[in-house]
């Protein structure tokens, strides 16, 4: 057997010959490599993969224009009417076009299929480059009585044949005839997860051009405008050019004294322009993510290495008879790092196996994870980059180690180790690698524990905090009407007491009451926590007409007392004053310090608010200071917009109902289903979720966060620990001759143990402190570029300081205290 096959052989025995250097390697390095693999292939398909739907990537960005009604809250201004006016006035740009996704359910042959629908301009696929399968093109004349499907739903609900063109669908009680099928497209921006099956609504550019626009109304129809370009990197609109043109436009479709009213209100809301590439716009904070990431798996990766290193320098320090014979007998030292390589490949082999099982379970396990948080969350998977990634890194790190773990040893320290008994430290071990590489270990893992820490604490009030009332076992029927003309009926009215939307919210109450037992309709619109908001402004006259943006948000008799929202203040409306439509709301604190900011709270009740522009209308009065609450949560800035809390409803494209259960009784789809179609037939796409379940999708990505840092903390504390309980292991055991000599001569253990803990003390004190700085200058200097990161917690930071040193000293003092326990006798003999 050759010298090079039998080191080959000697690496696969040390495997289970020599546990205590083979299974750190393959644990901590494969664990470590798994990580930093799972986001390799995070980043490749997030990245790097052509976008499903939309091979025009590279000649498309987006243009965002939106209106800033706090720090918190944007809207955008877009829609139909005005994509068509501003493609008028910037078309030497390029084409542009707009699509907005929402969940929809269809029936194709009395069966209901949950679909995504987009709502687009007639020139979207010309945009996105996606492909019509089968029948007319989007482009036709008179789009608004055909739909559009996509392959998936085609296969499912049709089987692929293509006498499904011209067949008819039901959408909301409304029959569509099927024109044509378009390729799956899942690369568009969405708050909600995209389904393969997908329907498609089309506006015909040129008829919405005659269509008459409420330019008044900020709706968030389109979120964002795509430009397609000869080489997608056009000028776009700046934020001058945009106010412009909104002048314009307003001044274009406004008469009288709206045209004024509306400028005023524009001059007095901050608006913000934003342009980027398409991918980045898909992507959203989705690639400051991964950034971060990278990050910190590189330095887990530089942590896990720095500790095998020193494992390794360790293990080969305590073989220098070895090489010093093979020295004598001619070896060179390259010729011996070689023969280093090859012994570990093996361990390097399975390492990197256990790196690959690692990341490719931790990529299955997204979906649970991450939810829909992650954008294209199905394309991600371990891929030909990652497979390359896993053998570079692999061998870079085998040639490294091979390299540096013979980086003290000389032939006249060898002879002088041949010529000498071999006991205690050898000569060529002065440690000085050992220790530098432990004080950078422990500066890297100061820096991002700070990091981690700091982002954790962020996550953590983020998902945690008090939102102002208790949940309770509710939850929320939403209902869509997509009859425009059903709702500008429900919406056109005198009296609200006497209106046909006050008579549907009771007919729909005393419906869900009747239907499911023990249910309880809290109040006829969205809870305290909702996915949508309503924000409404005006002038506030007791401030010199200071403009007021605040939620409206809907009341009953029984909604405070439900949710366990206090009363600071005066009281709710009773039942008889909703049911006689009487003029009085309920403020939040936050609303009554704003409008009334020298009064007490209990000297605001009574105090009366103007909230209509119409001088015919009256004031409502203030009944009652209820305690601010947080309807939107999961941000580490949450919505703090003043609320005002009205009986009086108003219904757009959406019913919504709050229900109130027992603990321990759900309420699903499936108790109201038959009985809504059969009261209510203009009523479709019933959902019902908990107040609970739309917590946790407001929260997911701050959870996914939290995890995923506390993990890396919990990874970075265990490589810290394990690399200085290894180096701190495998030096005293050099030293367990000398030790051995100091008790046989009347040391005690404790002695030793000082001793030993004396002798690391530079190392951890160079490397703790070095690793402060570092980590307080990096962390100051990243939070200015990384907006995503918190501000610096000075607490925190002592805190994770104490508990690193407290974990540090232990690393050292265990193994320690394993070798100086043993018979001194015993090890004098092995010597």
């Amino acid at each position: 057997m050759s010298l090079f096959n039998k080191a080959l052989s000697q690496g696969v025995a040390r495997i289970f010959a020599l546990p205590r250097l083979s299974i750190p390697l393959i644990l901590t390095l494969g664990l470590t490599l798994g990580a930093v693999l799972s986001v390799i292939a995070i980043s490749s398909s997030l990245l790097m993969k052509p976008l499903q739907g939309v091979p025009n990537e590279a000649n498309l960005q987006t243009f965002e224009y939106r209106f800033k009604m706090s720090d918190t809250l944007s809207v955008s201004y877009w829609n139909m009417n005005r994509l068509v006016a501003f493609s008028e006035r910037f078309k030497d740009l390029g084409e542009w076009a707009g699509i907005t996704p929402s969940e929809q359910d269809v029936v194709i042959n009395n069966t209901t299929f949950a679909t995504t629908r987009y709502d687009a301009s007639s020139n979207i696929l010309s945009i996105l480059g996606s492909r019509l399968i089968h029948g007319d093109d989007v482009t036709i004349a008179s789009p608004e009585k055909y739909v559009w499907i996509s392959q998936s739903l085609w296969q499912q609900a049709y089987g692929g044949a293509k006498s499904a063109i011209g067949k008819q669908l039901t959408i909301a009680n409304q029959n569509f005839i099927i024109a044509g099928v378009i390729e799956d497209v899942m690369a568009v921006k969405s708050n909600q997860a995209l389904l393969p099956q997908q329907v498609w609504f089309i506006a015909n550019l040129e008829q919405v051009q005659q269509q008459t626009d409420n330019v008044g109304a900020i709706r968030n129809e389109i979120d964002f405008l795509i430009l397609k370009s000869a080489n997608g990197q056009a000028r776009l609109p700046t934020l001058e050019q945009a106010n412009e043109w909104l002048t314009d436009y307003v001044s274009s479709n406004l008469s009288g004294d709206q045209v004024q009213m509306f400028l005023d209100f524009l001059n007095s809301t901050d608006k913000v322009a934003i342009g980027s590439n398409y991918r980045s716009n898909l992507l959203g904070e989705t690639e400051t993510m991964i950034i971060a990431l990278f990050f910190a798996v590189i330095g887990l990766l530089l942590m896990a290495s720095l500790n095998l290193l020193n494992l390794f320098i360790a293990h080969y320090q305590g073989r220098t008879k070895e090489f010093a014979i093979q020295i004598s007998l001619g070896s060179s030292l390259n010729k011996m790092r070689l023969l280093v390589l090859l012994e570990n490949l093996p361990s390097f082999i399975l390492a990197a196996i256990t790196g690959l099982l690692v990341a490719g379970w931790a990529l299955k396990s997204l979906p649970l994870i991450a939810g829909d948080s992650l954008p294209m969350i199905d394309t991600i998977s371990i891929n030909t980059t990652t497979l390359v990634a896993s053998i570079v890194i692999i061998l870079l790190l085998n040639i490294l180690f091979s390299a540096l773990a013979l980086v003290d040893i000389n032939k006249q320290a060898l002879a002088n180790n041949l010529n000498s008994s071999g006991k205690g430290i050898q000569a060529q071990s002065n440690q000085w690698l050992s220790r530098m590489l432990m004080v950078i270990q422990l500066s890297i893992a100061s820096v991002l524990l700070t990091a981690s820490v700091m982002v954790a604490m962020q996550s953590y009030q983020a998902v945690y905090r008090d939102l102002g009332y208790d949940i309770g076992n509710s939850y929320n029927i939403s209902l869509s009407i997509t009859d425009d003309k059903y709702i500008e009926q429900l919406n056109d009215f005198d009296s609200y007491q006497a209106s046909e939307t006050n008579q549907l919210l009771k007919d729909l109450s005393a419906m869900v009451e009747a239907t499911v037992a023990d249910s309880k309709v809290v109040v006829p619109d969205y809870g305290p926590i909702s996915a949508s908001l309503q924000v409404n402004a005006f002038s506030n006259s007791n401030n010199g007409g200071q403009r007021v943006v605040h939620q409206v948000r809907s009341l009953s008799a029984t909604l405070f007392s439900n949710f366990n929202i206090p009363f600071l203040a005066g009281s709710n409306l009773t039942q008889a004053q909703i049911d006689n439509d009487e003029d009085r709301v309920v403020i939040d604190a936050n609303m009554a310090k704003l409008l009334y900011p020298n009064l007490s709270l209990d000297e605001v009740i009574g105090k009366t608010i103007a909230v209509s522009p119409n001088p015919e209308t009256p004031p409502v009065i203030i009944n009652g200071v209820v305690a601010n609450t947080i309807s939107q949560t999961g941000t580490s800035n949450p919505l703090t917009l003043p609320a005002l809390y009205s009986h009086r409803i108003r219904i757009g494209g959406n019913v919504q109902l709050t229900v109130m259960m027992p603990q321990g009784k759900t309420l699903t789809e499936a108790m109201l289903a038959d009985e809504l179609k059969r009261q209510f037939p203009r009523l479709t796409n019933l959902q019902v979720s908990s107040l609970q379940e739309i917590w946790g999708i407001q929260t997911l990505n701050q959870r996914v966060s939290l995890w995923v840092v506390l993990t890396m903390t919990a990874l970075t504390l265990f490589l810290a620990a394990i690399g200085v309980a290894g180096l701190t292991q495998m030096t005293t055991n050099h030293r367990k001759y000398e030790l051995a000599v100091r008790m046989a001569t009347g040391a005690k253990q404790s002695r030793l143990v000082n001793f030993i803990l004396k002798d690391a003390l530079t190392m951890l004190i160079l490397g703790l402190g070095l690793g402060f700085i570092v980590a307080v200058f990096t962390y100051q200097n990243l939070s200015q570029t990384l907006t995503m990161l918190p501000d610096f917690n000075w607490s925190a930071m002592m805190a994770l300081d104490s508990a690193l040193i407290a974990i540090v000293i232990l690393s050292v003092i265990m193994p320690a205290w394993r070798v100086i326990r043993s018979d001194p006798m015993k090890a004098l003999r092995q010597e």
